[in-house]
């Protein structure tokens, strides 16, 4: 069964933009990166199978169910998003942080359970951040905030996971690590992971599918050896790059003069 099913999904803003006839099929249990040039609507397509926005054409379909059906509660149950932009001015300790992962399935005042409690705890510990439970969110380096932020989806217990360039102002340490995680998540934990890209790298080495975009079209779903050649990326980035097997697992990787 697909999580996710978009059928002919069009959306467009008053500057101009406009996402056109998108077709993608995300299966469960799936690891899919979003990739394409800055303004070809991939954070756009993100936000529309999450339900921040709403298609003006075509379907999106989440558990054989429309999405625009599902409640707010409902879809945070199901889907966890992460977006790029996220501040903490007030230093909540990262134990509270995460438990907000536990909203969705509570109560109008009502406060969490012992067994909320334990899945916080499991949050925790499964994205390794346990030793910083006490520490307030405001304190903590970028690598350490994003595995809270992952920690707090974890609490979620959602069946899709959402990321928009997780792996931004981080170090290579811990975009590995990031990634890392992401995978286990995926893997260990049958999550459906759906994430933007610009480190085309990246995307190669730990996702299973690509869906490449370009100008509000989606031109090509596959595996990374599949859409990230030296032909389709030098066409749709306009760039002067090779694409050539990594000698540290033969997926694609990308490399240009200086």
């Amino acid at each position: 069964m697909a999580s996710l099913l978009l059928k002919q999904v069009g959306f467009h803003y008053q500057d101009g933009f406009s996402l056109q006839d998108i077709d993608l099929l995300i299966s469960e249990k799936s690891f899919l990166a979003l990739i394409g040039p800055n303004g070809s609507g991939k954070t756009t397509l993100l936000h529309l199978m999450s339900g921040l926005l709403q298609p003006e054409r075509g379907q999106i379909s989440l558990e054989n169910q429309p999405l625009r059906t599902f409640t707010r509660r409902e879809l945070a149950r199901r889907i966890a998003v992460i977006s790029s932009l996220q501040y903490f001015e007030f230093p909540f300790p990262v134990t509270d942080v995460v438990a907000m992962g536990r909203y969705p399935y509570l109560g109008r005042l009502q406060k969490l359970t012992d067994r909320d409690g334990q899945i916080v705890e499991e949050a925790l510990h499964s994205t390794e951040i346990w030793h910083l439970k006490d520490r307030p969110i405001s304190q903590l380096s970028s690598g350490e905030r994003q595995r809270v932020l992952l920690a707090r989806a974890v609490a979620q217990r959602p069946s899709i996971l959402m990321l928009d360039e997780p792996n931004t102002h981080l170090d290579i340490h811990h975009q590995i690590a990031i990634f890392r995680l992401l995978q286990n998540l995926n893997e260990e934990h049958s999550m459906t992971v759906v994430v933007v890209l610009h480190d085309l790298t990246a995307a190669s080495a730990f996702c299973q599918t690509v869906a490449l975009l370009s100008e509000g079209k989606l031109i090509q779903t596959g595996t990374p050896k599949e859409v990230i050649t030296t032909e389709t990326i030098r066409s749709v980035y306009k760039a002067d790059i090779l694409v050539q097997p990594s000698p540290l697992g033969g997926f694609p990787q990308i490399s240009y003069r200086g």
